[in-house]
């Protein structure tokens, strides 16, 4: 049914919540002046308004001394080093392909909305870190499902959103909880003239074959380019860095080594058996690098405390609004430890870094190459001679038909690295990306969010990656004694071995 307001303001309007607290760090882009909140921030573009919270910061794109080309909504690091704080003057000749390549090397969490040179589209950060849905239906871009449609959700038939929230399915390769809102892929412009995706980025040039010979180089850029985004992320804004007993934190931490002092505060969360072990790791970690952790614990009478379990049921609700059916907080205890989380502007977390670890790749990949059917079991979390049996026969040839038409969408060369390319433009976007809208009060960010990262990062070839040889040398650049303390995995099977 055709509404005058979106689904969210009906759905926040039907249960009594307040929308701006329901919808934090969220954007709808339409042609309606209207907005889903007189308290939201408003921007025109042309004939197209895009409406968003007031702590979701916005920077205006201008050439010289002309009119405002575009804008970049969110937290964003230039080539330089520089977080863009309000209006940002290009230099150059104004034409979309310096606007785009400005775009392109930006890092961070953001959109860019772009009304100039005969031309109006969205871009995405690296990974769709700020992640996005649209609907031709609608004729509307927006952060989530509900804010982009003024009618009731008109569900997909092949996947439930209350198994996707059970975490026993997943919306996969643009899919959401409605049938006409598909979810964008990171490396693509939404062509706001007909509603298509279009890829700006790679290129042919873009060989990760020809690039990855020179590991050293890689893992050099990398790390230079962390250590400058983390500083610029550091000092614009307070920030607070979680810290595990996995790679991807360590990374960070590790590129963190200059302005330690910048950042605010330093936590952990203990609250099931596995995460003694993450604590026992962080807390070592912490003593090296000589900052104060504080730990969410799950033994603290504080922790039950925090919220009733009506309270919780009706967040993992709000959870589940905020991203578009798709996540509602897992359990009663990662909604306490998250709400008990230290807030501060940013949270700065290790998704994308997982990449220098060959995440998405087996040991058999690595060494013979990916197939569609290798690529899209990566792409789902399992392997290849299990699609057939984990999927009905239907879904799976609709999702190795659009797992092909992404795939021949590529340059030739990004095919030697299907997992990676896949893993951040498709995958990210959708899954961990998506959740990031599910907390509060404190802006989630990816320090290693930048295309040039993950293109090097792709580079550096597979299997010396699952050895771990990129981290090591990226944090032997940065603080080497972090390389001498175990990893989770290490402090658990020691564990298992005395036990």
């Amino acid at each position: 049914m055709k509404r005058t307001i979106c689904a969210a303001q009906a759905v926040c309007e039907a249960n009594g919540w307040d929308f701006d607290e329901t919808f934090p760090f969220q954007f709808r882009l339409s042609k309606s002046r209207t907005g889903p909140s007189e308290n939201w921030m408003h921007f025109r573009l042309g004939d197209w308004n895009l409406h968003h919270c007031p702590r979701l910061p916005r920077h205006e794109l201008v050439f010289g001394s002309g009119r405002t080309v575009g804008v970049v909504l969110g937290v964003a690091v230039d080539q330089e080093g520089a977080c863009l704080n309000g209006r940002v003057v290009l230099e150059g000749k104004g034409t979309i392909d310096a606007l785009e390549t400005y775009i392109e090397g930006l890092a961070g969490r953001f959109i860019a909305v772009v009304a100039a040179f005969g031309t109006k589209r969205v871009y995405f950060d690296p990974s769709g870190g700020l992640s996005a849905v649209y609907s031709n239906k609608d004729k509307a871009v927006a952060s989530s499902v509900h804010l982009a449609v003024n009618r009731d959700i008109e569900p997909l038939t092949t996947v439930s959103a209350k198994d996707v929230q059970a975490r026993k399915a997943q919306f996969a390769l643009g899919e959401t909880c409605d049938i006409h809102c598909r979810r964008i892929y990171a490396n693509h412009y939404l062509d706001l003239a007909d509603f298509e995706l279009k890829r700006h980025w790679l290129g042919a040039e873009d060989d990760f074959e020809t690039a990855g010979e020179d590991r050293n180089g890689l893992a050099e850029r990398i790390t230079g380019r962390l250590g400058q985004v983390m500083a610029a992320l550091a000092g614009g804004y307070s920030t607070t860095l979680p810290i595990s007993g996995g790679t991807d934190s360590r990374l960070l931490l590790a590129a963190a080594t200059p302005v330690l002092d910048r950042i605010e505060r330093f936590f952990m969360h203990d609250i099931r058996w596995i995460t003694q072990f993450d604590r026992q790791v962080a807390v070592a970690l912490a003593q090296e690098v000589g900052v104060k952790l504080e730990v969410v614990d799950r033994d603290d009478p504080e922790f039950e405390r925090c919220l009733t379990d009506d309270q919780v049921a009706t967040l993992r609700d709000v959870m589940a609004l905020r991203t578009s059916l798709a996540f509602n907080g897992i359990n009663k205890a990662t909604v306490r430890a998250v709400e008990m989380a230290p807030a501060t502007e940013l949270v700065l977390r290790g998704n994308g870094a997982e990449m220098t670890r060959a995440n998405k790749w087996t040991r058999e990949t690595a060494v013979t190459g990916c197939s569609i059917d290798d690529g899209l079991a990566a792409l789902l979390n399992m392997r290849a001679k299990d699609l057939s049996d984990r999927l009905a026969p239907d879904r799976l040839e609709s999702l190795r038909e659009r797992y092909g038409a992404w795939c021949d969408g590529l340059p030739e060369p990004a095919r030697a690295r299907l997992p990676d390319m896949a893993h951040s433009e498709v995958f990210m976007p959708s899954a961990p990306n998506n959740v990031y809208y599910a907390f509060a009060p404190s802006f989630y960010v990816n320090p290693f969010n930048d295309r040039r990262m993950f293109f090097d990062t792709a580079a550096f070839h597979p299997r010396a990656r699952r050895r771990r040889r990129l981290v090591g040398k990226m944090i032997e650049l940065s603080k080497p004694c972090l390389n001498q303390i175990p990893y989770k995995d290490d402090a658990l099977q020691q564990f298992r071995q005395s036990a």
